[in-house]
């Protein structure tokens, strides 16, 4: 079992540059419906396109009012495990189509984007399926590169794995390829699916998204429970070969998703490192979780913990009681990861949101 725990010193540092970034705080606005939306916005591109096999940045098109609205309605519906819809084939195998594609994103304020990802989102559709399910999965290439996607986790026959060459070549530019599994116990767990293809490159694009596998009957410890869904996520800008901007359901705090809860509530939040190359170490100011399950294994003895240390690719499920009113932050406790580049309005940003507990 991986160490739950950072060590003494290296939360001390971390924290105590982020603890003088959240201080600030009650002077920020909690949520900033009102934020300027300007065509002629700050442009960077997702991709990190310095390399010489990558192709220069190009300018986004312009993001309405109404286009943010949607990608920030995509981020609460992701944090409120709203899934793809399949359509139900002869036979009853459930199929799912998943389009990867480049679109323009707004991250935060006035920063517009390039991205890759799924159906037009970032990250891709939530899939949620049950142990017994047959299920097809579509996936058409609309990008200019080829491209896979691997079910991390999932123990699914070699063919339907996503590894290019290993045996099926990558989906080639314009083309389509159907990865076909039956789920089975194994399976069961917060897991997540992404390009196999130039990694590094194509998961900070955006191209990952997160598959649930639930059992044939729901637990009775998690019927009366508020499920919930958050997919950390990075981006490069400014030329920049580390990754240094943040995201929870693709989007920057403050345009985060916020989770109101009444006290009382059990939270069952899974947590995914949907980041190439960065490690996380989460908390919840005020609150302790327990670790109920990793990488969608249930642990045999749940650890209480203040801060959850998520690898790259690693899911975490952890569960507490709101049993206090308030605000309460959660966020990475790594510093670098509370800053927007290029915002001088937002004196935290990045990988934050908050948790509003009321009566």
């Amino acid at each position: 079992m991986r160490r739950r725990r950072l060590k003494q010193a290296a939360v001390a540092a971390a924290w105590g540059f982020a603890a003088a970034l959240l201080g600030g705080m009650c002077d920020v606005a909690l949520h900033r419906a009102d934020a300027p939306i300007a065509s002629g916005a700050t442009t960077m591109d997702m991709q990190n396109a310095t390399g010489d096999d990558q192709p220069p940045p190009t300018p986004p098109p312009s993001l309405t009012k109404a286009q943010i609205q949607a990608e920030e309605q995509d981020a609460v519906n992701l944090m409120n495990e709203v899934a793809l819809k399949p359509r139900i084939l002869p036979g009853g195998v459930k199929q799912f189509t998943l389009t990867g594609s480049k679109f323009g994103w707004n991250f935060y304020r006035n920063v517009n984007l390039w991205a890759w990802g799924y159906n037009g989102q970032i990250p891709g559709p939530l899939i949620r399926v049950q142990v017994g399910d047959r299920v097809e999965i579509v996936v058409h290439n609309d990008l200019p590169e080829p491209t896979t996607v691997h079910w991390h986790g999932l123990a699914v026959p070699n063919a339907m794995d996503g590894v290019p060459g290993f045996p099926e070549p990558a989906i080639q530019p314009g083309g389509t390829f159907v990865y076909r599994f039956t789920v089975t116990s194994q399976m069961i767990g917060t897991h997540w699916y992404h390009s196999h293809y130039d990694d590094d490159y194509q998961v900070d694009a955006g191209l990952n998204g997160v598959i649930i596998v639930d059992p044939k009957t729901v637990p009775p410890s998690m019927r009366h429970v508020r499920d919930v869904l958050f997919v950390l996520g990075a981006g490069k800008q400014d030329g920049s070969d580390n990754e240094n901007t943040f995201l929870i359901n693709g989007k920057a705090y403050p345009d985060t998703p916020q989770l109101t809860v009444k006290r009382g509530t059990t939270v069952y939040l899974r947590i995914v490192n949907a980041c190439a190359e960065t490690f996380h170490a989460m908390t919840i100011d005020g609150y302790d979780v327990k670790i109920v399950a990793e990488d969608g294994q249930p642990q045999p003895d749940p650890q209480t913990v203040s801060v959850v240390s998520i690898a790259p690719s690693e899911t975490v499920d952890v569960e507490f009681t709101a049993n206090r009113t308030g605000t309460f932050p959660f966020h990475d406790t790594v510093a670098s990861s509370l800053i927007n580049p290029n915002d001088d309005a937002d004196p935290v940003g990045g990988m934050m949101t908050l948790i509003h507990v009321i009566p």
